[in-house]
């Protein structure tokens, strides 16, 4: 039995704007809980191409399976968290909404299911030059008991838009 983690996005194409949210789910596919130590989640952006490599860490969270979503996961969050001032005086609704956080979904005939959601920040945006490029990914890691083996999963998606550059290096 060869152990994976499945990653899938909500929706597709896997493409989101600044400040949007990402969300998911992701399965252990031949793994069992009671031989697992922690599942590391993290959504993440790194660089690479010349010079030094990069990464910056936007959320992470260990997780802890056996425990319900916690209360103070889910808050009041309106659309003039996220609108300009003149957008904030037509929007007066609120909503519960997930943010930031991971959660034990069902076990499925594949493994156990587990559900995402991460609010993107505003930069920086994915890039895909010829010099540099910069990628989006949602990381998912499970370390096995007795410290022998990790499970990694990773899933690359797209923050923002930024039209190819084409230059002429003659």
């Amino acid at each position: 039995m060869i152990s994976s983690i499945i990653i899938q996005f909500d929706r597709q194409p896997h493409e989101f704007q600044p400040l949007e949210t990402v969300s998911g789910t992701f399965r252990l596919v031949d793994m069992h809980l009671e031989d697992v130590n922690r599942i590391e989640f993290s959504v993440l952006w790194y660089t690479e191409g010349k010079g030094d490599e990069d990464l910056g860490v936007h959320y992470f969270e260990t997780l802890d399976w056996t425990k319900p979503l916690s209360k103070t996961q889910v808050k009041m969050v309106s659309e003039e968290d996220f609108t300009s001032d003149s957008e904030q005086e037509n929007s007066e609704t609120r909503k519960p909404e997930i943010v930031n956080c991971v959660w034990a979904g069902d076990e499925t005939p594949d493994g156990k299911k587990f559900h995402f959601t991460v609010r993107l920040p505003a930069s920086p945006l994915s890039y895909y030059g010829k010099i540099l490029k910069i990628h989006w990914v949602v990381r998912v890691r499970a370390f096995m008991k007795g410290g022998v083996r990790e499970v990694k999963g990773e899933r690359v998606f797209t923050v923002g838009h930024i039209p190819a550059v084409q230059v002429d290096l003659k």
